[in-house]
């Protein structure tokens, strides 16, 4: 087994990272900074966040060795020897010690940030807490350990690193963003997953939900995402962004109109479908603002062109939906 399925780095790597980038350079363009000039802060920051979720994907898996063996399903971490388990994590949580003690100290704000997504987790996966089997705080836990907590962390300490007053509109507006995209994430997670949790016996906030009667409440959360959205790129006021924004609708319609691909805030019943705004944050955002700073500031199209290289999943992705896209419109089949 590769080491990227050991830490199960596909379910992350491409889709909650780059946001998390995205709200560092804005961080950075709203205080007038030059994003090349703390390009080795940034990937310090990517890093410690990685370690965190390394932990998580192994505890994940250790948590839930029975329940998978029970369910039939393949467990990497079964067949470790019992002490392996727990060294791992272990040596996640000392990389994760190292990062607070030598890299974010004496920013406590950014302490506390990098801090409380290991507590969340680590309530998420083991008894006696084990939120994950505990409905809508297993969502919140999940939600503000994979997105919340990291986005304010980018906020927090590249204000503190920069030199800035922390812009508390901004600060919060990126709360509710983050809050309402953490949890449309592990919603359609748990909804996707949610016929094998009922017959593994996993109790979830999906499991104990009628599908039918959680419509209304998903494009609730999308709206409150986009109001949160709205603000940011007010806060921002960047051409390159809304532009970007633009960019992505025509997109979204396309593959609608073309595609036949569903627009969807969570649920889906079919395998045709695109979840709203996800393209936006995770390749449009990012990379309208490393445009933007490679036109007016020296060096960050080196940033511009990493951000590209160790993110391709979802410009693969687009690429070859545009190419379809056009395929099609010309009359192929």
């Amino acid at each position: 087994m590769s080491f990227s399925r050991f830490i199960r780095s596909h379910d992350w790597w491409d889709y909650k990272l780059p946001p998390v980038l995205a709200v560092g350079y804005a961080t950075l363009l709203s205080g007038n900074k030059n994003i090349f000039d703390y390009y080795g802060y940034i990937a310090l920051i990517l890093l410690s966040v990685v370690v965190g979720a390394i932990y998580v994907s192994l505890i994940n898996d250790v948590s839930d060795i029975e329940v998978d063996l029970k369910a039939g399903k393949n467990n990497k971490m079964a067949s470790l020897p019992n002490m392996m388990r727990w060294l791992l994590p272990v040596a996640c949580l000392s990389l994760g010690a190292g990062f607070i003690y030598f890299f974010y100290y004496p920013d406590m704000l950014s302490c506390i940030f990098y801090f409380l997504p290991w507590i969340a987790f680590t309530m998420y996966s083991f008894p006696p807490f084990r939120l994950k089997n505990r409905g809508i705080w297993g969502v919140l836990a999940d939600a503000s350990g994979a997105h919340i907590f990291i986005s304010l962390l980018m906020v927090s300490s590249l204000s503190y690193l920069s030199g800035q007053t922390i812009n508390y509109g901004w600060l919060t507006a990126v709360t509710v963003w983050a809050t309402c995209g953490g949890v449309r994430g592990i919603l359609w997670h748990q909804f996707t997953d949610r016929e094998n949790d009922i017959q593994s016996g996993i109790e979830t906030f999906a499991t104990m939900r009628n599908p039918a009667a959680f419509k209304k409440i998903e494009w609730i959360i999308l709206a409150i995402e986009l109001a949160a959205l709205a603000l940011m790129l007010s806060i921002l006021n960047n051409v390159f962004v809304y532009v970007a924004m633009l960019a992505y609708l025509v997109l979204m319609l396309l593959r609608y109109k073309v595609l036949r691909q569903q627009p969807i805030p969570i649920l889906h019943n079919r395998s045709n479908y695109q979840i709203l705004l996800l393209d936006f944050t995770d390749l449009f955002f990012p990379i309208a603002l490393l445009l933007y700073a490679s036109i007016n500031q020296p060096d960050t199209w080196i940033v511009l062109c990493a951000q590209l290289l160790l993110f391709p999943a979802r410009w693969i992705l687009i690429l070859k939906d545009v190419y379809r896209i056009l395929f099609k419109r010309s009359g192929g089949k």
